[in-house]
């Protein structure tokens, strides 16, 4: 079962990894107590300045019984505590699928862009997606993609001018239908994509409760 951040016990040790000014940091902090939805945390501190603000980023730590316990956080946020500075991070924990399960997957068939190193940037038809991988159509583009590429994806969510971007890795090359496919592992879920994931969750179990009571009447 996923915890909330304000559950870790104070004076736990954290490792906090986040990009900022588009660099990437690991930097370690302490949870000092809880505080509102949250956590106060000791300053998060990149090359010598402690940092504004971040609204994606993971921290992990070692709990007692040896398990590495993961977390999304979706703010770090500076916070003067009796004239003191600090950060308030919230989030919730990453639970890892259990690898002899497969994971939902969930058809979004939404058109993408794609980068991959040193190559022309491509358009190309996300099929399904999930909280390990994500298939896209990628058509006559097919020679673009090569096992072991990293591809970054930047498309916009429905009925929505937000964009979800994600970055996977080529896996295996197939087709859907008479279209050529490749099959990509996610190297990361951010919070925004953990969002969007679970929001196309509940719109499915919409659709198909509302399947279920018309069929019923």
């Amino acid at each position: 079962m996923s915890m909330n951040v304000k559950n870790i016990e104070p004076g736990t040790k954290v490792n906090i990894e986040l990009n900022h000014d588009g660099k990437d940091y690991c930097v370690e902090s302490t949870v000092l107590t809880q505080y509102s939805a949250g956590v106060l945390i000791t300053p998060v501190v990149c090359d010598g300045k402690m940092i504004q603000y971040c609204s994606d980023a993971r921290m992990t730590f070692t709990d007692s019984y040896g398990k590495v316990r993961t977390f999304c956080l979706s703010s770090i946020s500076p916070i003067d505590f009796s004239g003191s500075l600090f950060h308030v991070a919230q989030g919730c924990e990453t639970v890892k699928v259990n690898n002899s399960r497969k994971a939902e997957r969930y058809k979004i068939q939404r058109v993408a862009t794609a980068y991959v190193a040193k190559k022309p940037v491509m358009k190309v038809l996300v099929n399904d997606l999930s909280m390990r991988g994500v298939s896209m159509i990628v058509g006559k583009n097919s020679n673009a993609f090569n096992i072991g590429d990293e591809i970054m994806l930047d498309m916009l969510k429905e009925d929505s001018y937000s964009h979800v971007k994600l970055t996977c890795q080529v896996v295996r090359k197939f087709k859907v239908d008479e279209f050529d496919a490749v099959g990509c592992v996610l190297k990361n879920v951010t919070t925004c994509l953990l969002d969007y994931i679970l929001c196309i969750k509940k719109q499915k179990q919409e659709e198909k409760e509302a399947r279920m009571f018309y069929n019923a009447v």
